[in-house]
């Protein structure tokens, strides 16, 4: 919640001021948090922490993939991006076999040293990279010149359509995915009868697999599909929100586990494949010196809208529909025919059903935004005044 409050500003400040030196601040904090972590002592010591990593957690996540855009020219934005966005499942992966590994061994708060104490290092990089300036890699001649502040760039961002339809496609997405990461482990638990530390395990594992396989194939499939057509990006990420839905579905509602988690794993590789391509329409579809904005803005929209809400929303509908009265209504037979059906006095089988026609939304909203995808990108070179954009001449 601390990440997704404190983006905006992070966002208005790094489109204004030097970015080298909030990105180094940002993975800082982070590292400091981290390690402050392994002192806590109780709920209000682990919430100061977590609160202050997630402050470091918008200071990077919101520079770099801004600062990343103006380091690398459009035609190779997709690849850098999708590189930069496999450190999320890497580093979780990562997380979770070597935190475990260190605390099994010396304790849960050796495990936030050795993982924070490098950041520091991270964080001194950080001030060594180059900043060529807002705009250099589209040729901007004012590169690095960075205008007053003004608080009104967040609202001049709804005014680009392919910007507001993208978003909302990613708030979709991070809707289904944080389901499967709040709900999944408990989904299996209560549901279909695993164990706590093994229905963790698998979708930690799933979770980590799918982000890796998902982000690497998207970032090849997209570049090559742009050959064809400026408007690659969206109408992959259109395509793989409703080809998920089916596999989404036969996991929710299979009584078998290993095929439940095959199924898993093939939405959540889906899902995961949209990361790289719609960051990098943000970054195409934004003018320089309003990059960090964007990605703010969208980072602030769609956790809002996505992980924030999903959780709280499938948790309402899964104590809802659980009611004698709904479950004797005809929605209860719908759902019981299907297989949704409460168990333990809750029905969290149809609570997790409610990301399907989020992902239908999804899919529409990114095919909808593909159609003002070239038009945007052009409105950006202008307003940045740079060079050619991605596949000049291609429809």
């Amino acid at each position: 919640i601390v990440y997704t409050i404190v983006s905006p500003l992070v966002g208005w400040l790094g489109d204004r001021y030097n970015r080298r030196g909030l990105l180094a601040f940002g993975v800082g904090l982070w590292s400091v948090a981290t390690v402050g972590t392994a002192f806590s002592r109780g709920f209000n010591d682990l919430f100061f922490w977590r609160a202050l990593l997630g402050m470091g957690e918008a200071s990077y996540g919101v520079i770099a993939p801004a600062l990343l855009a103006d380091l690398f020219a459009p035609e190779h934005r997709g690849r850098v991006m999708g590189v930069y966005y496999l450190a999320l499942p890497l580093g979780g992966a990562l997380g979770y076999v070597l935190g475990g590994w260190v605390g099994d061994r010396w304790g849960w708060p050796a495990a936030f040293w050795v993982v924070g104490l490098p950041g520091l290092l991270a964080a001194v990089g950080g001030l060594l990279i180059d900043d060529p300036g807002r705009g250099a890699s589209e040729g901007y001649h004012h590169a690095g010149k960075a205008d007053r502040p003004r608080l009104t760039d967040y609202r001049d961002l709804f005014r680009t359509p392919t910007f507001v339809f993208n978003t909302a496609g990613m708030a979709t997405v991070t809707f289904a995915t944080g389901a499967y990461a709040v709900w999944g482990s408990t989904f299996y638990q209560t549901v279909r009868g695993m164990t706590s530390t093994l229905a963790g395990r698998w979708i930690g594992i799933l979770t980590a697999a799918a982000g890796l396989l998902g982000i690497a194939v998207a970032t090849w499939l997209a570049d090559f599909l742009l050959r064809f057509t400026r408007r690659a990006y969206l109408l992959m990420a259109g395509a793989a929100a409703v080809i998920a839905i089916p596999f989404s579905m036969s996991a929710i509602l299979d009584p078998e586990r290993v095929s439940s988690f095959a199924m898993l794993f093939v939405a959540m590789v889906l899902l995961a494949s949209v990361l790289g391509p719609c960051n990098t329409v943000t970054a195409n579809v934004v003018p320089p010196n309003q990059r960090a904005a964007g990605f703010a803005l969208c980072i602030f929209l769609m956790h809002l809208f996505g992980d924030i809400s999903s959780p709280i929303l499938i948790g309402v509908l899964s104590e809802l529909l659980a009611i004698p009265r709904i479950v004797r209504s005809p929605i209860g037979g719908f759902l019981d025919a299907i297989g949704a059906r409460p168990v333990g006095g809750t029905n969290l089988t149809a609570g997790m059903l409610s990301v399907i026609p989020v992902m239908l939304l999804g899919g529409l909203l990114f095919f909808r935004g593909s159609r003002h995808l070239i038009r945007d990108e052009e409105r950006a070179r202008k307003l940045g005044g740079g060079g050619a954009t991605v596949g000049a001449g291609m429809h």
